[in-house]
């Protein structure tokens, strides 16, 4: 239950800053995410809130290892024959079980079981709710849409099967992360959808002096980022490692707290900063960027006066001297004063 409201409240503080890039202009994590929440609540009046919507591109081959073994794996059919699957996890199919059959979600982790028939039956109106609602999300906002019309087709025994049922090189991955309940449980739902092949372009209209494009700044900055805050590594033997449970401690250096790193979802270092706290929530502050030095570390800057040389020759203002008219040479710069030689 800890690690459930811990997540409970990332989700929260990440759910603002979500929201407004998603507001921007309709995408299909955005359609799914509606329309997920939407079928739950019309169809089993529950409570279900999107944490999360993950996107990536995987081919066939890589299917194994995005899905997880023992999900309940349904098939997809789609307008001419395009074929998909969804992927539901131990404890959202418990939770959308517990509703229809008790009416609550119940609190805490389910029992992993393996999947049967009767549950694909029951999972059956809300994946073709789910499908139904992404096609009306697109087509109200995007000019030209194409509904794919994809709907329940039958359950697969696993992910091999499922390999071997699919003819699509090329998918689009979603991993939406829910909280059913809310709070009660907390589980994710894997979608699988073919990629389409890009609609050949139109020729722009001669009256027109510029396509109607969209910016690349405004692109970029609508892509969805994941980070993770590195407080430390710890290096642990196998048989220690298998042997964490939850609740247990592992000792940490207090100098963490102020050697935090912020990382990318691949390892790439983004910046280093401190842990704190805002008003009662964990928070970071950013202290410098990957490619520039802690600025206390920070060497101070060569002053615009500053001569080159040993700091015995250079002149202050209380030493200057006007030039003298004197022709005779000067004595070499080892000289002492006992030689006859000026101080400098």
């Amino acid at each position: 239950m800890a690690s459930q409201d811990h997540e409970k409240v990332i989700h929260r503080k990440a759910r603002p800053a979500r929201d407004g890039c998603e507001s921007r202009a309709m995408s299909s994590a955005k359609a799914l995410r509606l329309s997920l929440a939407r079928a739950a609540d019309t169809l089993f009046d529950l409570a279900l809130t999107v944490a999360t919507v993950e996107q990536q591109r995987a081919r066939l081959d890589q299917i194994d290892g995005i899905l997880p073994e023992d999900g309940l794996i349904l098939l997809l059919d789609g307008s001419g024959g395009a074929r998909g699957a969804v992927c539901l996890d131990q404890q959202m199919m418990a939770a959308l079980i517990e509703v229809q059959t008790t009416g609550r979600v119940r609190k805490g982790t389910a029992q992993p079981r393996p999947p049967t028939r009767t549950d694909a039956a029951m999972m059956a109106p809300l994946v073709d709710a789910l499908m139904d609602g992404v096609d009306a999300e697109m087509g109200a906002e995007v000019d030209g849409y194409q509904p794919r019309g994809f709907c329940f087709g039958d359950r697969v025994d696993d992910l091999r099967s499922l390999a071997l049922t699919l003819d699509a090189p090329a998918f689009e991955h979603f991993r939406v992360t829910v909280d059913l309940g809310p709070g009660a449980k907390t589980g994710w739902l894997d979608l699988l959808l073919p990629v389409r092949a890009d609609p050949p372009k139109r020729p722009a209209a001669s009256d027109r002096s510029a396509p109607d494009t969209a910016q690349m700044s405004d692109v970029i900055l609508g892509a969805p980022v994941v980070l993770d805050a590195v407080l430390a590594r710890l290096s642990l033997p196998l048989r220690e490692a298998c042997a964490l449970k939850p609740g247990q401690t592992l000792p940490l250096d207090r100098e963490t707290l102020t050697a935090t790193r912020l990382v990318t979802a691949g390892g790439h270092l983004v910046a280093e900063a401190r842990l704190g706290q805002v008003n009662g929530w964990r928070a970071l502050r950013l202290v410098s960027a990957h490619a520039a030095p802690l600025p206390d570390l920070a060497e101070p800057a060569p002053r615009a006066d500053d001569t080159p040389g040993p700091p015995a020759l250079r002149e202050t203002d209380s030493q200057k001297q006007p030039p003298r008219q004197d022709t005779t040479p000067s004595p070499p710069a080892n000289a002492t004063a006992e030689e006859g030689a000026d101080p400098p």
